[in-house]
């Protein structure tokens, strides 16, 4: 067991060294929308050590998101991306304090939203039809 787990974050590892920007910008999608799930499903259940490990991990992502904006490339962009950055943050922390899964999943459903729009992105600018 322990060596097909070793197997798999190689593989894993290698797929995030040969990754495109793009499909990198969307793998951090994806991970943040699923986390943003596990983490409601954790709060649902009462687990807090398991609700607290999942919405720092969607906040950990949401804040490498705000790090990387470009504001020289796309100045409106990156401000409108910024502020719902700032809002998912202040929605995620809500979460966290109040135990209440309702703000998680907003910002899972933002995050959706933004990750499909970044999937035509990705598609557009890297000439293919299979980004996902």
């Amino acid at each position: 067991m322990l060596q097909a787990a070793a197997q798999l974050r190689r593989y894993r590892e290698v797929g995030v060294r040969t990754a495109s920007r793009g499909q990198l910008l969307l793998a951090l999608y994806d991970a943040a929308v699923r986390y943003c799930k596990l983490g409601a499903d954790s709060i649902r259940r009462g687990d807090v050590v398991a609700k607290g490990r999942e919405l720092q991990r969607v906040s950990d992502i949401v804040a490498e998101l705000t790090s990387t904006l470009d504001h020289g490339v796309a100045p409106d962009l990156c401000e409108r991306l910024e502020q719902i950055y700032f809002y998912m943050q202040e929605r995620l922390a809500t979460a966290n304090a109040a135990m209440d899964p309702e703000p998680a999943e907003e910002v899972g459903r933002l995050l959706s939203m933004l990750y499909e729009a970044w999937i035509q992105a990705v598609q557009e600018v890297e000439g293919n039809g299979s980004a996902r």
